[in-house]
């Protein structure tokens, strides 16, 4: 008679969940694409905020759980999340812990109090932005918080840096975000017919008000601006959009409608303040799309010839880039295979090897991860 095997459990915790109409962020898509593919090694759940129609289920595996926080709204419920967390962790003890740091503040005290090994997964530190809208000391809040993590999965060099330098003796792995190619079948009847934004709507960081003043009422193309976000970002964005119908705001799009809306635009504009990797550009230039970018150095993995990058937050080289783009076809198609042949280097597959390697090295096992124990 065989005996079952349990197998180690890792959770995931993060505010943001793929259906969450509010959020639905690139960093939800990483957490569910990778815990999908954990669930074939470990019994695997994530723990999210709720939200209006936010159900317990298991889906590909993998069991989600939904902490009680969507009636204080978006804004409040991510407060409410990170307080909610450590009391979840006095009663639960998985084999380890994935912690999606989350804004206001990033850190949390859940490493403080968890019984399991904490890997704190680092899709944005966010304290200098949060400082910079509220005028509080979130960034140094996060500084010092930071120093009770001692495992870290980062998207860049750059947040790789800023963890070991508010956590020197911190065990870090930069692992990119995937992306699942579409075939070139797919990608056929294409049309090129408009400038597509896709992400969070959050005027400030997503630097939409930047994007509008570049392109003003009458760009070279139609513009459609595709994502979700609260109800006061999407109502700020609504106020900034131009008369006329040039400059499109359609909401949050998913599954074919997202897939066609990439297919037919003629490139992505990423206009942000802010970023740390964007999951959004991968995306489009898996379809084989050019991107326009600011040159910061959390985009930096995206090359400069998948797409002119222009001096940060300026808005007539950002104008100049989209126009120049827009009325240039081979130029266009030239960046867009360029940018299709880097993205076939991410892969999702590949991202939740090297997941299941840091929760294996987390939990106790001795297969290495390849990260470097900083003195």
């Amino acid at each position: 008679m065989s005996t079952a095997v349990s197998r180690p459990e890792v959770v995931f915790s993060i505010y943001d969940h793929v259906d969450n109409p509010h959020y639905g962020g690139g960093g939800a898509v990483v957490v569910h694409e990778v815990a999908q593919r954990l669930a074939r090694e470990f019994a695997v759940t994530v723990y999210c905020g709720s939200y209006r129609g936010s159900r317990a289920a298991t889906v590909a595996g993998v069991r989600y759980v939904f902490l009680p926080v969507g009636w204080a709204g978006p804004r409040a419920g991510q407060l409410l999340f990170a307080l909610l967390l450590p009391l979840v962790a006095l009663v639960r003890r998985p084999a380890v812990w994935f912690e999606s740091l989350t804004p206001p503040f990033s850190v949390s005290l859940l490493p403080l109090v968890s019984r399991a090994p904490v890997v704190a997964l680092v899709q944005m530190l966010c304290g200098a932005d949060m400082r910079r809208r509220y005028g509080l000391p979130f960034d140094v809040v996060e500084r010092r918080g930071l120093r009770w993590y001692r495992r870290f999965v980062v998207l860049n060099e750059a947040d790789a840096a800023a963890v070991r330098q508010a956590s020197p003796a911190a065990v870090v792995t930069r692992i990119p975000n995937g992306v699942e190619l579409p075939t070139d079948a797919e990608l056929d009847g294409g049309r090129e017919e408009h400038i597509l934004f896709l992400g969070r709507i959050d005027v400030t960081q997503k630097g939409l008000d930047l994007l509008l003043d570049a392109v003003g009422a009458e760009p070279p193309l139609p513009v459609l601006i595709a994502g979700s976000g609260t109800r006061q970002e999407e109502e700020r964005l609504r106020r900034l959009l131009p008369d006329g119908d040039r400059v499109r705001f359609v909401g949050r799009v998913a599954g074919a409608e997202k897939a066609r809306v990439l297919r037919d635009c003629a490139f992505m504009v990423v206009p942000s303040r802010y970023e740390t990797f964007c999951l959004s550009a991968l995306e489009a230039m898996a379809s084989g799309k050019p991107v326009v970018r600011f040159d910061l150095d959390r985009l930096g993995w995206i090359g400069s010839d998948c797409g002119p990058v222009v001096a940060p937050f300026d808005v007539a080289a950002l104008r100049g880039a989209v126009a120049a783009l827009a009325t240039d076809p081979a130029q266009r198609r030239a960046a867009g295979r360029a940018a299709r042949a880097l993205a076939a280097d991410f892969g999702w597959d590949s991202a939740a090897r090297r997941y299941a390697a840091v929760a294996r090295a987390a939990a106790g096992s001795p297969d290495p991860v390849g990260s470097v124990r900083r003195p």
